[in-house]
């Protein structure tokens, strides 16, 4: 009769195994085991940091261009001088937050956003805020956004454009006029290819607004679609540029047909 306390022996199959080899054999699997683990995580770690160090020194990942766009008055150059001359250096460690805040130091500069465009490539938005008119007799300023201003040090106020108007704000930061008709009508004025030609604006009356575009007289009506309106008249310029006539005035007050009155 077989005792049941008898661990020497086991049967599998047609094989005799000694139970304490068994047991034996189990127990260096299982000191095998942590070893095989710590292993592979000291592969995957290593991994892990050569994939780092390939990342922050490969040259794919340098800062190779540098798209800046909105700006009007400020220099390229002065932009890049804020962003800490970035060309070269690994995109992954450029700071850009502190590029927006050095960049909103430079005067003019209302808003600035800079972004990264991986791999190799920062995209800088500006927005400005600069004086771009002067009302008529008076040493009062207007930003290409419509607000009064006395930030004129660093601009040559005899080629501001001049507004004749007979109602105007003096408050430095607010509305040059509480129309908003005429206030929406300088922003997108200001905003157009137009705006380099302009010489003189008339808003005495909002019916009949008037438009000096180097030594043409334009007639530009009301404030109703004045969006629709500069693009019509940007088209007039260059008709009349392409066939190369010189213009006395530009009639806008006959809808899609603009009138145009040859010197």
């Amino acid at each position: 009769m077989t005792n049941k306390n008898d661990d020497r022996i086991i049967k599998k199959g047609s094989k005799v195994f000694s139970k304490k080899y068994i047991a034996k054999k189990r127990g260096k699997e299982e000191i095998e085991k942590p070893r095989s683990k710590i292993f592979f995580f000291l592969i995957f770690l290593a991994f892990l940091l050569g994939l780092s160090i390939n990342l922050y020194t490969h040259p794919f990942m340098k800062i190779q261009d540098i798209y800046i766009q909105g700006n009007v008055i400020t220099d390229d150059t002065e932009i890049i001088k804020k962003l800490r001359s970035p060309v070269g250096k690994n995109i992954l460690l450029y700071d850009y937050k502190k590029s927006e805040k050095e960049l909103k130091k430079l005067s003019f500069i209302k808003s600035a956003r800079v972004r990264k465009v991986f791999p190799k490539i920062i995209s800088v938005e500006i927005t400005e805020d600069f004086p771009l008119y002067k009302i008529k007799d008076k040493d009062i300023y207007v930003t290409n956004n419509g607000l009064i201003t006395k930030d004129v040090d660093k601009i040559n106020t005899d080629r501001l454009i001049e507004i004749d108007t007979n109602s105007y704000n003096k408050e430095i930061g607010q509305n040059f006029t509480s129309s908003e008709t005429s206030m929406n009508f300088i922003k997108e004025l200001s905003a157009s290819s137009l705006i380099d030609r302009v010489s003189k604006l008339n808003l005495e009356n909002k019916l009949d607004i008037g438009i000096m575009i180097q030594d043409i007289e334009v007639k530009f009506g009301d404030l109703n679609n004045v969006e629709y309106k500069i693009k019509l008249l940007n088209k007039v310029l260059a008709d009349i540029k392409s066939k190369g006539k010189k213009v006395e005035s530009i009639n806008l007050n006959n809808g899609d047909n603009p009138e145009v009155v040859v010197d």
